[in-house]
């Protein structure tokens, strides 16, 4: 009987030790794999990289974030810094729309608490609206035109575009324009 009680002591210890035990979170290793994925991401769009390949990496990156959102959430920079929250909003804004609507609610609610870069909703929101063949909001998507030129896909209020952008931490749309080789002048009042 007493060698019954000191099993069942021991297996209470060890059970409550397990049961209060905090589990660790290797923040390191998930920026690491986040950076990672970011220069991926950013290697392709800069001609650092085979741009034949895109999709493949678009497709292979978003497998990796879908599964750390599954399991950490939306991962703000108070938790994976500037640089990985800023690739799972890369890797989301070059997915599939369906994967966009996905996920938007999300970054909403990381901007709410500061957690993300307003502009990178807003960057994500025009890319779903244009995708919808909706007029944008802030002015962030640019397409070509039928002569090959780059031009800013329709913007909804246009003359009030520069009052929204700056909302969102966003710099005004006449040097956004610059940045695509656009001369661009806002409509007038």
């Amino acid at each position: 009987m007493k060698r019954s009680l000191t099993v069942h002591f021991i297996l209470i210890c060890v059970c409550s030790c397990s049961l209060f035990a905090q589990t660790s979170i290797d923040t390191t290793g998930i920026r690491n794999t986040l950076e990672e994925i970011l220069n991926r991401d950013q290697k392709t769009r800069t001609g650092k990289d085979s741009a034949a390949f895109m999709r493949y990496i678009d497709s292979t990156n978003l497998v990796q974030v879908e599964l750390l959102i599954a399991k950490y959430g939306w991962m703000g920079r108070s938790f994976v810094g500037d640089r990985g929250n800023s690739a799972l909003f890369f890797v989301i804004q070059h997915a599939d729309l369906a994967t966009q609507l996905k996920y938007v609610s999300l970054l909403e609610k990381s901007v709410e608490v500061g957690e993300s870069r307003p502009s990178n909703l807003a960057l994500l929101q025009d890319r779903i609206l244009m995708r919808q063949g909706k007029k944008q909001i802030y002015g962030s998507q640019v397409v070509y035109s039928e002569t090959g030129e780059q031009i800013f896909y329709q913007i909804e209020d246009e003359k009030n575009v520069n009052i929204r952008r700056a909302k969102m931490g966003m710099q005004p749309l006449e040097d956004y324009a610059k940045l695509f080789g656009i001369e661009y002048k806002l409509p007038e009042q």
